[in-house]
This record gives C-alpha cells, structure tokens and sequence, in this order.
C-alpha cells in the first residue's frame, strides 16, 4: 500500500503550483513566498491518513525537524512544513519526498471486536485469503486482508459499527498492473478503538454512505465492483492501521456469523 512522491524544486519562479499523486486524489500544493514556501497537504476522498515527510534543504530551515510523520486527524487540508530561506541573499534549494498510506496510527496493535460478514445473508467464498500469494503476500500491507469471491454490484454492508472516513467511487481504472493499486474505489471507516476497515475495489459511482457518516453494523455502505488492482469483481476487506507513511499494518479480526465464528480464512472455502 506504499504511496509516495519526490519533488525537486530550485528557484521556484512559480508562486503556486500541486504535485498530484497518480491521480489518487492525494497531493502538496505548495505555496511561495518572500522567504520561502509552505507545504499544503490537500486530499479529496480521505481524511484519516498518514504522512511521513522526508527533505533536504540548501540554505532553508524546516518548521518541523526533518523527516516527521503526521496523522490528518480528520482533515482534508493542513500544512504540512514551512521551509524558510536562511539568507536571502544567497541561492536556496530543497527537494521534498513525501509518502502517504490510509488511516491514522494507535498506540495499541490489538484486535479483539467481533466482524459481521460485510453482506447480507448467506455463504461467501474466500478469493484470497490472509498471506496469499497474488497481493496478501508478506511486505504487501494486506496480509490479514480477505479478499470475498462477489459478483459486480453486491451489496456491501458495514462490518463493524464506526464514522466513515473515506470515500472513492469516481475511478473507472482497473488491470492487473501494480500500478492500479492506488485507483481501487473505497470505503474507509473507522473504529471506536481506532482501527480501520478497508472496503475496496467499489463499482464506479457505487458508494451509499458520504465522509462523516455514522454507520451500524449491517448498514449498506457500497456496491462491489471491479476497479484499482484487481482481475475480477470481488471485494477486499481489510481492518488495519498505519504505522507510519510508508505503510500499514494489517490485523486479522474475528468474523461472526449466523454459521459461526471464525478467524482463519482459507482460500475457496465458504463461510
């Protein structure tokens, strides 16, 4: 789930121009001004998010001791760092790495809530279980995920009660090409306990819920779809924090339903 950009700026004779990343809806505006530039962190479909700034300055200073993390803590815009010139007199470059991942970090790594199953009634089919091989494998950020076997436009339904804080259903991209990772469409809520759970890979404009909504267990929350990286329609889900910017850590959850209770998810079995 690693996202991130490196910028390289010298001289800006521009005073406002964004550095978008791959179209994800994340991105730095940066600002300048007589003694320097400031750094905007702007998303459009998350406000839960992660990011760890990394920078090398020439004859600047930083706001904030370099690298840092940062959690958006429910906000779609903020300012990331103020870079100052030192001398004014003298040339001033800095270039910028900046990486972002979903949701926020917690100080705990547990897990201990009951999940329903994220449909309604019925049996479902594991696609790709926790530590598959295609995308859940280790270093992958979904180790714990599950990937549930659903035809295009079943309903999605809230797994475990929380505030939504991140909605994507307006990207119509999907291959089997890491590079579609990040234009899954999505639906993130978050937790009374500060975890995360990942709806992913909605049908374009297939998304019923809007940020800040509260939503119980049960409640229909999306349509699942085909989209980001993906070879079929399923739906990914995955309860999860951030470490930091540069990834996440994903937590295996305890899933109950009418047929039991279960925390082992193995490929082409129903549960």
């Amino acid at each position: 789930m690693k996202r991130s950009l490196v910028f390289v700026v010298a001289l800006l004779t521009r005073a406002l121009f964004a550095a978008e990343d791959d179209h994800t809806g994340f991105r730095v505006i940066q600002e300048r001004s007589e003694d320097g530039v400031t750094l905007i962190m702007k998303s459009n479909y998350c406000v839960e998010y992660t990011v760890t700034l990394e920078a090398t300055l020439k004859n600047m200073t930083s706001s904030r001791p370099l690298p840092f993390t940062v959690d958006a803590a429910g906000r779609s815009s903020f300012v990331l760092a103020r870079f100052k010139k030192t001398d004014k007199s003298q040339p001033w470059t800095y270039n910028y790495y900046y990486h972002w991942e979903y949701g926020g970090r917690r100080d705990s790594t547990s897990n201990d809530a009951d999940y329903a199953m994220p449909f309604g009634p019925g049996r479902y089919v594991v696609m790709q279980g926790p530590r598959g091989s295609y995308s859940h494998f280790k270093g992958s950020g979904s180790e714990n995920a599950v990937d549930w076997d659903v035809p295009e436009g079943t309903i999605i339904r809230a797994a475990r009660e929380g505030r939504v804080v991140g909605v994507r259903d307006d990207s119509t991209f999907s291959g089997t090409d890491p590079k579609f990772k990040p234009l899954g469409n999505y639906v993130i809520i978050k937790h009374a306990d500060g975890t995360f759970a990942d709806y992913h890979h909605l049908k374009t404009d297939g998304a019923r819920v809007h940020i800040g909504d509260e939503v119980k267990v049960g409640q229909p929350i999306g349509l699942s779809g085909q989209t980001g990286f993906t070879s079929r329609p399923h739906l990914h889900f995955m309860v999860f924090q951030a470490i930091d910017g540069k990834k996440v850590l994903s937590l295996p959850f305890r899933l109950k339903t009418d047929h039991g209770v279960f925390t082992e998810f193995i490929r082409g079995q129903s549960y």
